[in-house]
């Protein structure tokens, strides 16, 4: 992103990080609020926002910030409920500003078929460096050391980011619709719109695909759970590993990005459960700038 004002750099994000760390370690012990997860099987789905086709089209207008939280996790991986636990925390503070991803590989994992690991999710493990699980991205921001925070501090790394009322330059609309001839296929069409005068955007858009309310194995403080029920699981990604470049400037006749595609929904994935994510990354940070997500629709 060259030439936009933006408070949230990796440079301040890891000092204001560590500084509200410090200033913790000071509070009184007697003070001090501590997070204690009751949570066993989650059994409860998401609440979901559905993205009307009207809004696709809608008029430009300040949108709010929204937060992608990339949860590496796994089926064997027995204080990842805890991560879990975590997120839906915090879609009940801040609802649909919060867009999870659970991200499963062979670490800790259980790989395809019989489980929810995946080639992809074993990339990206790889890629981060990663070392343990459950390990955060949020909003791919650092804590002045690392972008992969742990749990502790995925709350405080949101409240961050939310605090932050600078207008979002960028907003991101959706819309997934299955094939009526083919209903293995389905359209997905990204529109990305510079919402502030004289942005300057460039860095990559990521779209994936992720699948709420498949019941299966989780591993659960030293408790085997055949009947956990696994919430937006990173199934596959639309544009590739890595996705593409784009590049955008908030000016009239250059503010807006389309794209199209057609992907392949796989056997075994409940269609009524598939939601689209699409995010845009900073070329030279590498942080998230926005991120959405909306509802496959079916056919009828």
């Amino acid at each position: 992103m060259r030439k936009m004002n933006r408070i949230i750099t990796s440079g301040i994000v890891g000092c204001s990080l560590m500084t509200a760390l410090m200033a913790c370690s000071k509070i009184d012990e007697n003070e001090r609020m501590e997070l204690v997860s009751t949570q066993v099987v989650p059994n409860e789905p998401e609440e979901e926002v559905e993205l009307p086709d009207s809004l696709y089209d809608a008029p430009i207008e300040v949108v709010e910030r929204r937060v992608l939280i990339e949860d590496h996790t796994g089926q064997k991986c027995p204080n990842c409920p805890d991560g879990a636990q975590i997120i839906r925390d915090l879609q009940r503070t801040y609802g649909a500003r919060i867009v999870p991803v659970a991200i499963h590989s062979q670490m800790q994992g259980i790989m395809e078929p019989e489980g929810l690991g995946n080639e992809l999710g074993n990339t990206y493990y790889k890629a981060w460096n990663l070392e343990f699980k459950p390990a955060g991205l949020i909003n791919r921001i650092s804590d002045g050391s690392s972008t992969v925070l742990d749990k502790t501090i995925w709350a405080m790394a949101v409240q961050f980011i939310m605090n932050n009322n600078t207008p979002d330059p960028l907003d991101i609309r959706i819309k997934a619709q299955q094939q009526k001839l083919d209903p293995t296929k389905a359209d997905v069409d990204v529109k990305v719109i510079a919402t502030v005068d004289g942005a300057s955007v460039d860095g990559n858009l990521q779209v994936w695909i992720t699948e709420d309310n498949i019941t299966a194995r989780q591993d659960s403080m030293g408790v085997r759970l055949d009947n956990y029920v696994h919430n937006h699981v990173l199934r596959a990604a639309v544009n590739g590993t890595w996705g593409e470049i784009i590049s955008l400037r908030g000016t009239e006749g250059s503010n807006i990005r389309e794209f199209h595609y057609t992907t392949t929904l796989l056997q075994g994935w409940k269609a009524k459960d598939l939601d689209i994510v699409a995010f845009v990354t900073d070329e030279y940070s590498g942080e998230v700038v926005q991120v959405n997500k909306a509802k496959l629709k079916i056919t009828e």
